[in-house]
């Protein structure tokens, strides 16, 4: 399964690890990873285990972060690797979430 989910202890973080390659076919799973679930204060995509994404990788946090209300402290990107970091920085999603 290429999506996890999990909550955080306290209840308040949702957060979803891709594994392998962040591309368009995972759209609907994606998709359904924060909607199927009750509304969070934080929610972490962890990219710990992804060694790619692509342009619909990048459509697809943009939707994220619609859903939150384009509110920047309410999504954070961990444990990207170096190349999934800089793609993520070129194309200013510094300033849409939190990337640590």
């Amino acid at each position: 399964m290429p999506i996890l989910t999990e909550l955080s202890d306290n209840g308040n973080e949702l957060i979803i690890k891709i594994v392998g390659k962040f591309q368009f076919p995972m759209a609907t799973e994606f998709r359904q990873a924060y909607t199927g679930v009750q509304e969070q204060k934080l929610y972490s995509l962890d990219l710990k285990d992804s060694e790619y994404l692509d342009s619909s990788a990048l459509g697809m946090i943009i939707a994220l972060w619609e859903f939150v209300e384009r509110n920047k402290d309410r999504i954070r990107i961990i444990n990207a690797n170096q190349d999934v970091g800089n793609i993520l920085k070129s194309a200013n999603f510094d300033q849409l979430v939190t990337l640590s």
